[in-house]
């Protein structure tokens, strides 16, 4: 009995050795989990989960979110010591937004600009410009379909980003209905208004509940022929998404128009009272208006797998206002001074100051007003809205001098006063030089990359198809 019990005990003994060995060599493996090294293990397919846009503010700020090969992006997770690796088989990551698209992002947080460029030459558009002209007066307007697509094809060949020229494809007679529409409008309207001024009104409100639609029409005809690479761009807004854009303006003009009409024919001060109140209503909000438009417009332009977003808050649009709106005084004030100088010269000499001179005078302040305040709100506009337009991996920076940009437009308002308007051409390619010129897009992914996820155009494939025939060897 000693010997068994002796015996059962040894075996214990080695049994229980034989666990703390087994222990010791599971404890050895866990230690070695916690130390592999995350890089080296074999991760689930992750699950795609929507990312919403991360809110940023202005463009020279850069404040990008952290894209696929920052040092924030792929750098190794910690892992809990108690909990090893395995415990990331449970844990779904979401995709980041790059890899949703296919459109991988430049990494470690490089950014680069590509230039646009505009490349036209003042002489050579004008003689277009010309003989567009020319024609349009000798067919009576029936020309200006071809012609409009002649200047535009000019403008977009000439223009280049990122050293890719754009282009413009619509053909004239796609533009024929637009313009028959808009010419029927215009004619009813004003033949309405011949009949009776009741049913001018009603021809007038029904002119404005049709104009959204081709406002639509314009806008994504003009889009999904206009090409980058021979890629086309789009605008993807839908027909109703332009009416809710544009409701709320069109219906307070119609407003204004009938309570106008009404104060005229009823020449009661109530109904003045009403129309001054509803203008004042309507004035004050076109600030809001301005914003829901390029809300709605830069938020549909797409190129090719990335959609454009609008970032403008409604204080900046009310602050472009507001500087507009002193802009316009001192101008106004300005151009009462010299006209009133002007005046005084011409009551010395003459000593009276006759209906003509007083109609060309204040015709001169209204000119000079208009040439100083339209191309002060243009260049601001344009800051604002492209300084805001971009999304995770383009944007674009819009330096446009406020300044110069006036001294131009003055410059060129003279110039066309001066030869009845022969100098258009010339002033239109040094405004779209200098528009262009200023703005850049700043962008997270390779402009190959970006053509490579941007199919070519079906009118492209097929001319690169059909090529140029072989040149015979010399």
């Amino acid at each position: 009995m000693g010997e068994i019990r002796s015996a059962a005990q040894t075996s214990i003994v080695t049994f229980d050795a034989e666990m703390n060995n087994s222990g010791g060599r599971s404890a050895v493996r866990v230690i070695r989990l916690d130390e592999f090294d995350l890089r080296q293990a074999v991760q689930p397919t992750p699950v795609i989960v929507d990312e919403p846009e991360p809110a940023w503010s202005s463009l020279p700020s850069l404040h990008w979110p952290d894209p696929i090969g920052s040092g924030q992006a792929h750098a190794p997770a910690a892992v809990p010591v108690r909990e090893p690796v395995l415990r990331l088989a449970a844990v779904p990551r979401a995709r980041p937004a790059s890899t949703q698209t296919g459109l991988p992002r430049l990494p470690h947080g490089v950014v680069t600009t590509w230039p646009v460029r505009f490349q036209g030459v003042a002489n050579d558009f004008a003689g277009l410009w010309m003989r567009n002209l020319l024609l349009t007066v000798l067919s009576l307007g029936l020309y200006l379909p071809w012609a409009r697509v002649s200047n535009q094809r000019y403008l977009m060949r000439h223009t280049r980003v990122a050293g890719h020229a754009l282009d413009y494809h619509e053909p004239a007679t796609q533009l024929l209905p637009r313009y028959a529409l808009g010419a029927c409008l215009v004619l009813g309207v004003a033949g309405a208004w011949l009949g009776s001024p009741l049913a001018g009104m009603l021809a007038l409100s029904l002119a404005l509940s049709v104009w959204p639609l081709l406002v639509f029409m314009s806008l994504n005809h003009r889009m999904a022929h206009i090409s980058w690479a021979h890629r086309r761009m789009a605008f993807d807004g839908l027909c109703q998404d332009v009416y809710r854009a544009m409701w709320a303006p069109l219906a307070g003009g119609g407003a204004l128009a009938w309570l106008l009409m009404a104060a005229v024919i009823l020449r009661r001060p109530d109904t003045w009272v009403a129309w001054g109140v509803v203008l004042s209503l309507w004035v004050l909000a076109l600030p809001a208006f301005v914003w829901t438009w390029f809300h709605f417009r830069q938020r549909h332009l797409r190129a090719g797998p990335l959609r454009m977003l609008w970032k403008a808050d409604r204080r900046s649009v009310v602050m472009l206002f507001a500087r507009t709106l002193a802009w316009s005084m001192l101008t106004t004030v300005f151009s009462a001074g010299l006209a009133a100088v002007a005046t005084a010269g011409v009551l010395m000499v003459r000593g009276r100051l006759s209906l003509n001179t007083q109609t060309a005078l204040l015709l001169i302040v209204a000119l000079s007003v208009c040439a100083a305040v339209r191309p002060f709100a243009q260049a601001r506009l344009q800051n604002l809205v492209w300084n805001k337009t971009g999304n995770r991996w383009l944007r674009f920076r819009s330096k446009l001098p406020v300044a110069a940009f006036v001294r131009l437009q003055c410059w060129h308002a003279l110039l066309l006063m001066l030869t009845a308007g022969l100098y258009w051409p010339w002033a239109l390619i040094a405004t779209r030089r200098m528009r262009t010129h200023a703005l850049t897009v700043w962008s997270r992914v390779d402009a190959d990359v970006l053509k490579a996820h941007w199919p070519v155009h079906a009118s492209a494939q097929a001319g690169k198809m059909a090529g140029s025939p072989a040149q015979p060897p010399r």
